[in-house]
């Protein structure tokens, strides 16, 4: 089985936490100042992001650039979801 080019794997890694986040690719477009087809082509592996925006999409979805860039089993995903859910949570009571 050939390795997944980074492409794919950015895509997929986007394409995922945007849907976990419950956001539109317009919603993540704005936050970023970017258009939506710019996020649809990078959720197609047609473009990749660069350094900037990752780093600015680590911030949004409160993941490493390295995490981006990884690629997870569904497993994986299911964790990291799981603590940055309880770091939210953490977040809001010491606010």
């Amino acid at each position: 089985m050939q390795d997944k080019d980074l492409k794919e794997i950015v895509a997929q890694n986007i394409f995922y936490l945007r849907t976990v986040n419950r956001m539109t690719q317009y919603e993540l477009a704005e936050q970023l100042n970017y258009s939506d087809k710019a996020v649809s082509k990078w959720e197609r592996a047609d473009a990749l992001p660069d350094a900037y925006v990752l780093k600015h999409l680590s911030n949004i979805f409160n993941v490493s650039v390295d995490y981006l860039l990884t690629e997870h089993t569904e497993q994986d995903k299911k964790v990291e979801t799981a603590t940055n859910k309880s770091k939210d949570r953490y977040r809001a009571l010491i606010l």
